[in-house]
Order: structure tokens, then C-alpha cells, then sequence
């Protein structure tokens, strides 16, 4: 039995894509993040959020840091972790979203499904049969709880901070956007529903996933939608200098290819961006250091950490543009 279950739990961290990091390092001062900008910060900004599960801290202490600072943000977009971040910032609490990040715990955003653990116990093939019809690693009632008590729809509704979410309709393989008046919670559970991870999320007749497949930093969905926007600030939650592991296993195999097309994904966008939308000026904020969190790793510590950068570099970054 023992055999068996050892089998389950190497699949398991195999198709779940995540290790644990070192432990956070203490936070030091930023240098400045972003390019130095005349423009003033009442300029009409979007801010576009990539998310990557535990690594959205980052991004929410980003987030807190431009909006204290006095960041006009007009348009926040998000896919993955981002998406549920740029609800809450549409919500207009930020307050809100910090303490949600440093209260979040593992059972809070996901547990393993029953079929899952019982699949340890079958013979040999059986395994990767199970597994294949369990539908999903995760159970998505945590997450769907978590969104429930987070995130007042209303609020985002009547919020005069446009909203874009980015999920991807598999079946048809393209994406499929929401904003302020069409977002639900179904849609925020099928924009981090990372297939294999959880299961898709029926929204209107189709079954949506990850919106990270077709758009991981949807700044150039941001700025179609988004009318006036004079400054865009993407934030990706990987450090420039920041390394993977060698792929000596399957599993590292897997999670650096999966780490890296998600940062040459996001790169790509924006210098894309930059060519589309030549009068909006970009800034693509990533962490001033490694944040030793793997995306799964809801470690209250690490999340803290990851929090203070974020505000550390969000300080810094506006600390290069003019302030009227």
C-alpha cells in the first residue's frame, strides 16, 4: 500500500507544478523600479497584474504601495491570481487585500479531492486511471469560499476603476474576457482554475480555465478596453536576474518550462504592447530581488515577505515620476 501511495503523491507534485522555495530574505531598500517618467501620476494609468498562485502577494503589495502613493489607476486587469487581486482592487478596499494575503493559508485556497487520495490505493495503471477521471487535482470549494467572503460584487459594479479578467475558453481555443458588469464568481474561480490543477468552471454554457493560457499579463486586452490610458504599469512577480532549477527531474523539467513560457509570455506582451499602444507609456515592474515563493506555497512567512517587496518596489517605482 505504502508503494501506492507514494505513487499518488509523485504524480501529484508532478502535474501540480509547485516546490517549496528557501525561506524569504529580509526586505532591503529598492532601487528605483521603473523607468524615470515626466508624466504626472494623476495621468490615467492601468495597472495589469499576471498573478502565479502564493506569488500575487507580490503583486497586492505593489498594488497598495501605487494607490497610497497616489497612482490614478482608472484600469486594472488580471489573469490567474491576478484576476482575483484586480477584483479586489476594483472593490476599492486595498486594506482588504492585503489582510486577505497575510490571513491566506493552503486549506484556504485548495485541497486535495477524495477520488485523488484514494487513488494511491489502486494497482499500478489503475493510478494514472484514476487520476485522469478525477476531472481535477484540487477540490475548487475552498477557492469559491475564499471569493464569497472576499470580494463584494456590487462594489465592483458600481467601481470607477474599469475592470478586465481574462479566462480562456479551451474548447474554442481563444479568450474570454469579463469586466465590472459581467464578473461573478465563476468567472474569477475559472480565470485561476489552472487545468489538471482544478476543474474548469462552466460560465454561460462553456467551460472556461486559467486565462494565463492566452493572455498571462493581459496589458494588451488592458489597453483595447481601456480609452485614455496614458501610463501602464505590468507587474510580473519574477525577479530579472532570477534563476530556475536545473531540470534534472520530471517534475523540475515541467515546472521550469511552464515558469519560463509564463515569463517569455508576459515579456513578449509587452514589448508588443509598446509597439500597438506607442502613446501609452509601459513600465513593466518585476521584483527587485528573488521572492523565494513557489506558486503553491501559501507559507504565511514567505507571503509576508513577498508583501514588503512588493510595497518596496511599488515605492520605488514611483519614486522616478513626477508628482503633478
Amino acid at each position: 500500500m505504502l508503494p501506492r501511495l507514494a505513487t499518488a503523491f509523485s504524480l501529484f507534485s508532478l502535474l501540480t507544478i509547485c516546490a517549496l522555495g528557501p525561506a524569504p530574505r529580509s526586505v532591503a531598500a529598492a532601487e528605483p523600479a521603473c523607468t524615470p517618467s515626466p508624466r504626472p501620476l494623476t495621468a490615467p494609468a492601468a495597472l495589469v497584474l499576471s498573478g502565479g498562485g502564493a506569488k500575487g502577494a507580490y503583486e497586492a503589495g505593489v498594488a497598495a504601495a501605487l494607490i497610497e502613493g497616489g497612482l490614478a489607476i482608472r484600469l486594472v486587469a488580471g489573469s490567474s491570481a491576478g484576476a482575483l487581486n484586480a477584483a479586489m482592487i476594483a472593490d476599492g478596499r486595498i486594506e482588504r487585500l492585503e489582510a486577505l494575503w497575510r490571513g491566506l493559508t493552503r486549506d484556504r485556497v485548495y485541497t486535495l479531492r477524495t477520488r485523488v487520495l484514494f487513488a494511491g490505493l489502486l494497482p499500478g495503471w489503475l493510478t494514472l486511471l484514476a487520476l485522469d477521471r478525477a476531472g481535477s487535482l484540487f477540490d475548487p470549494q475552498p477557492l469559491r469560499e475564499l471569493i464569497d467572503a472576499s470580494i463584494d460584487f456590487e462594489r465592483v459594479r458600481a467601481s470607477p476603476i474599469r475592470l478586465v479578467i481574462i479566462t480562456t475558453d479551451l474548447a474554442r481555443r481563444e479568450a474570454r474576457l469579463f469586466d465590472n458588469r459581467s464578473v461573478t464568481r465563476e468567472a474569477l474561480m475559472a480565470a485561476a482554475a489552472v487545468p489538471g490543477a482544478f476543474p474548469s468552471v462552466e460560465v454561460d454554457g462553456a467551460l472556461l480555465v486559467d486565462g494565463g493560457l492566452t493572455g498571462r499579463a493581459p496589458v494588451l486586452e488592458a489597453l483595447r478596453a481601456g480609452q485614455g490610458i496614458e501610463r501602464a504599469v505590468v507587474v510580473m512577480s519574477y525577479a530579472p536576474d532570477e534563476r530556475g532549477s536545473p531540470p534534472t527531474t520530471m517534475r523540475r523539467a515541467l515546472e521550469e518550462a511552464f515558469e519560463t513560457g509564463m515569463i517569455h509570455q508576459i515579456r513578449r506582451d509587452v514589448e508588443l504592447a509598446r509597439l500597438k499602444f506607442p502613446a501609452v507609456e509601459l513600465h513593466l515592474l518585476t521584483p527587485s530581488e528573488p521572492l523565494w515563493l513557489r506558486p503553491l506555497d501559501f507559507d504565511p512567512a514567505a507571503i509576508s515577505g513577498a508583501l514588503e517587496r512588493g510595497r518596496a518596489d511599488g515605492r520605488a517605482c514611483l519614486s522616478g515620476w513626477a508628482t503633478r
